[in-house]
């Protein structure tokens, strides 16, 4: 058995067997959580990792569906009233996110956008960021911040308070700044 008919394998059996309203992602996290040792044992490096890429990979889920999950380029050039093109060269410069499928494709966060436009906000955080990883900044944007009072910068640009989000911006990622 390959690792690619394994994974097809638990995705239908997550389809066939999970209770009503469980996610999928709750059902890995709990299988996950269940290879974690005991305090008391020891773990192999190579299992070690395996576990860390696994929850690495649920993060990462987490980050690709919140708020409403991605679209596509296209849907992104349809949303703007722009060419293909003219995306790929907002993304370029820094004006919106995107992170790249294992596909090769590039995906959108949809929480950048509200009534055709790019939110108000978005272009400054990023432009002000000190990362140009796009996992970094979606970490940035989606993450609750001691210095804003448990909320998140996407939360404050949703309320239209754009300085306060540019100044987490510009402290991101600084000694001491979270």
């Amino acid at each position: 058995m390959t690792v690619g008919s394994l994974v097809n394998e638990i995705h239908e059996l997550i389809e066939q067997k999970a209770p009503q309203g469980t996610s999928p992602l709750a059902i890995l996290e709990r299988a996950i959580d269940s290879f974690t040792p005991s305090k008391t044992g020891k773990i192999d490096a190579q299992k070690a990792k395996a576990i860390l890429l696994a929850r690495g990979a649920i993060a990462r889920k987490n980050l690709e569906e919140a708020e409403g999950g991605s679209i596509s380029a296209e849907d992104v050039a349809e949303l703007l009233g722009l060419s293909r093109q003219g995306v790929d060269y907002l993304r370029k410069t820094k004006a919106i996110l995107a992170w790249r499928h294992t596909n090769g494709k590039w995906n959108y966060p949809l929480w950048q956008f509200d009534d055709g436009r790019i939110r108000p906000g978005i272009r400054e955080c990023l432009k002000n960021l000190a990362t140009d990883d796009p996992w970094g900044q979606m970490i940035f944007f989606l993450s609750p911040r001691d210095s804003l009072n448990g909320e998140r910068p996407l939360d404050l640009i949703f309320n239209r308070e754009i300085e306060t989000a540019i100044a987490a911006a510009r402290r991101h990622q600084q000694h001491g700044a979270y």
